[in-house]
């Protein structure tokens, strides 16, 4: 590798952002190492008139700055940063703990609303349901059409949250969901999800959950692709069993989002949910039964600080950064220790935090739907409301992480 030109600061040109990368063959036996004190390279700013447009054009338009790019690491990801980063040999201890949830699509099958008056409890009742107007926005083709509405025995009512959910110390009204699962408590007193057929909920009397599930899955053999003509749309549902292995006996979850410019996370209480509350793949959770601790990592993921040392190993978009999965915990923070002053102090201004949230929301409710746009400025505005309490947690996190 010899040069490197930065050309995301140039439009019109491509969808994502651009680069272009010089270098030169060497001899096979000649080792590849890139060099510790960086290499060579442009970054180029400019508006250019139209796609494609000559250089004697483009020239004008645009402004070089001299810079230098050098190899970094975290985790598996790498990239080249106009900053050195410090190598880092410690793993996150709460890396493997994070686990994404289920991908519960199609959408249209599972994510629904009243079509009755909200009950006073979801208990033993049978309930009118249709697919969620919310959903059929972000929904695609063919699956985009389509509507169920019937009605459907209340055990098989679920929370479960998409992005939008999951703002900066807050959840924000989880979505409604119907799932082919019953929750049964095993030997040992504790809760275990099955996941089920329309035939065999039939053979077990739910015959408005079969009947749902089974109208479901006649549109799954309808419209699913070649790679699925195998697959029922429950198993598909339970993909590498993100749906039948969470655990519902935590009574805490760190949720955070999947995907955006930053982290959002939040604390999932159980018991302050009307339902049992399921894990959507929008979202990666850590399942506690130490509330204090869920309100350290809480502190810790919505930080200014880790949020910037991932930036430059996110993929990007015409927006910029746009993946978080698990990227933010390449970065090393120390497990929670209820002896350490400084880990009880970011719990505490977790917990501050979470009430200060629910009474800003409550107070300045969005609106309007939540678009990705929408959905960011209210994240944003969340923090600002936050402000002195997000100074003091990211003077804390630099500090663990700089250790």
């Amino acid at each position: 590798m010899t040069k490197i030109w930065d050309l995301k600061g140039v439009s019109p040109l491509f969808r994502i952002p651009s680069s272009v990368l010089f270098a030169h063959k060497e001899k096979e036996n000649i080792k590849r190492n890139l060099p510790t004190s960086g290499i060579d390279g442009v970054s180029y700013e400019g508006v250019l008139p139209l796609h494609n447009c000559k250089y004697y054009v483009a020239k004008d338009l645009l402004k070089e700055t001299s810079s230098k790019w050098y190899f970094a690491k975290q985790g598996k990801s790498s990239a080249f940063s106009t900053r050195k980063y410090k190598v880092q040999t410690l793993v996150n201890p709460y890396k493997d703990e994070f686990r994404q949830g289920a991908t519960i699509v199609p959408r249209s099958f599972y994510f629904v609303e009243l079509t009755q008056e909200l009950p006073p409890d979801y208990d033993e009742r049978i309930i009118n349901i249709k697919t969620a107007d919310a959903i059929k926005h972000d929904a695609k083709p063919p699956w985009k059409s389509l509507e169920l509405s019937g009605r459907i025995e209340s055990k098989f009512l679920f929370r479960t949250a998409l992005s939008k959910s999951i703002l900066p110390f807050a959840l924000f009204k989880p979505d409604l969901a119907v799932l082919p699962i019953t929750i049964e408590l095993d030997e040992s007193n504790q809760k275990k999800i099955l996941l089920h057929s329309a035939d065999d909920l039939m053979g077990d009397g739910y015959l408005h959950a079969s009947r749902w599930f089974k109208n479901a899955e006649n549109f799954w053999k309808i419209y699913r692709t070649e790679n699925n003509k195998n697959m029922s749309s429950e198993n598909y549902l339970n993909w590498q069993n993100k749906l039948v292995n969470q655990n519902l006996n935590a009574p805490y979850l760190v949720l955070y989002n999947s995907s955006a410019i930053n982290a959002n996370a939040t604390i999932v209480i159980r018991k302050e949910i009307n339902l049992e509350f399921i894990v959507e793949s929008k979202g990666y959770a850590f399942e506690t039964d130490n509330l204090h601790e869920g309100y350290y990592l809480v502190s810790i993921l919505n930080s200014a600080i880790p949020n910037a040392l991932m930036k430059d190993f996110q993929s990007r978009g015409l927006w910029g950064a746009r993946d978080v999965h698990k990227k933010i915990l390449d970065i090393y923070f120390p497990k929670y220790n209820e002896e350490d002053e400084t880990h009880k102090r970011l719990a505490d201004i977790s917990k501050a935090a979470h009430q200060k949230g629910a009474l800003y929301l409550a107070t300045n409710p969005p609106k309007e739907e939540l678009t990705a746009t929408r959905l960011g400025r209210l994240r944003v505005e969340i923090k600002k409301h936050l402000s002195p309490d997000m100074k003091e947690i990211d003077k804390i996190v630099k500090k663990l992480i700089d250790n």
